[in-house]
């Protein structure tokens, strides 16, 4: 194995491995498990990493900019960002902020009352009932629905293109009424997203963005 593993052992019965958007192998195992097993479910999953690690690279350098805080996006689009400026605003020119730590109450001030709205609407047409709406921060998800149907949506999903956006709000709306991912899940998602799939896959090519901000 060509790449550096972190070994996680826990109280667990199977293995899982896991690659980051920022190439980060984790191998997490149960107590005991020999090193030797370990390194030999590792050679198994060999060519599985390679495109998984060739992937993220790909993804990691088309989004050079982004992830060096040169530019950002902005409901899809890719604007200049400006740090060091005394005022906060997104503008056709670009997204300006004193530091980078501005940027969540920029977005959440800009777009977080409209998004709101789009939900309880989409909650309406659609039947799917939520009591609650907040908008987060998150570092590894882009929304969340607890046991009791309220809602959590990471505010950096407005730097997502519109689709994909109407896409998650679907998603953790679907969740009041199904709380797993099972395939009567994914039907009712299918009802009112019907390319669903597609979204979903595209969904991935902004993972790197929960990590950032």
């Amino acid at each position: 194995m060509k790449y550096d593993v972190e070994l996680v052992f826990s109280k667990r019965k199977s293995l899982s491995i896991t690659v980051s958007a920022e190439n980060k192998i984790t191998l997490r195992c149960p107590l005991g498990y020999s090193r030797e097993r370990a390194e030999q479910f590792l050679n198994e999953k060999s060519a599985w990493i390679e495109r998984t690690v060739q992937r993220n690279e790909k993804k990691l350098n088309l989004n050079a900019e982004i992830i060096s805080y040169k530019s950002i996006l902005v409901n899809g689009t890719k604007l200049s960002l400006f740090i060091g400026c005394k005022r906060a605003a997104i503008t056709e020119e670009g997204v300006f902020v004193k530091s980078i730590k501005d940027i969540k109450k920029l977005f959440v001030s800009c777009f977080a009352k409209a998004f709101v709205l789009r939900v309880e609407e989409i909650s309406l047409r659609t039947g799917l009932k939520c009591n609650g709406i907040a908008i987060k921060s998150y570092k590894s998800r882009w929304g969340c629905c607890d046991g009791s149907n309220n809602l959590a949506f990471n505010y950096k999903l407005f730097m997502l293109p519109d689709r994909i956006q109407y896409y998650i709000i679907v998603h953790e709306l679907c969740h009041t009424v199904q709380h797993n991912h099972s395939e009567k899940f994914w039907r009712l998602v299918e009802r009112f997203v019907p390319d669903y799939k597609q979204l979903k896959k595209g969904l991935r090519g902004y993972d790197f963005l929960t990590t950032l901000y």
